[in-house]
């Protein structure tokens, strides 16, 4: 009698034991989909901060930037056509 309760304590020392890994794992999981979120907006706010500028010696962008020759493009040719905006909140995430 007493060995069967002993084995059957040790049952739910081991049902414990397992629940608690599981719960463990399951936390993990749920932290690895969260960094890679975060990574994956820090590494498109790189792109941002990285991004080439426009070819201006191209005939057709001269043309464009001619054709759209308001202050709005002129400023954001000037910038280096990054919209300042988009990289302040891409840098506060």
């Amino acid at each position: 009698m007493e060995s069967e309760e002993h084995g059957h304590s040790e049952s739910k020392d081991e049902i414990k034991i397992y629940s608690e890994f599981m719960l463990r794992i399951t936390k993990f999981e749920e932290l690895v989909s969260i960094g890679s979120r975060l990574l994956l907006g820090f590494h498109q706010a790189l792109g941002f901060l990285v991004q080439p500028p426009i070819d201006k010696t191209s005939s057709l962008v001269e043309r464009i930037i001619k054709a759209h020759g308001s202050m709005r493009v002129l400023s954001y040719v000037e910038a280096g056509c990054v919209n300042t905006h988009d990289s302040v909140q891409n840098v506060s995430k």
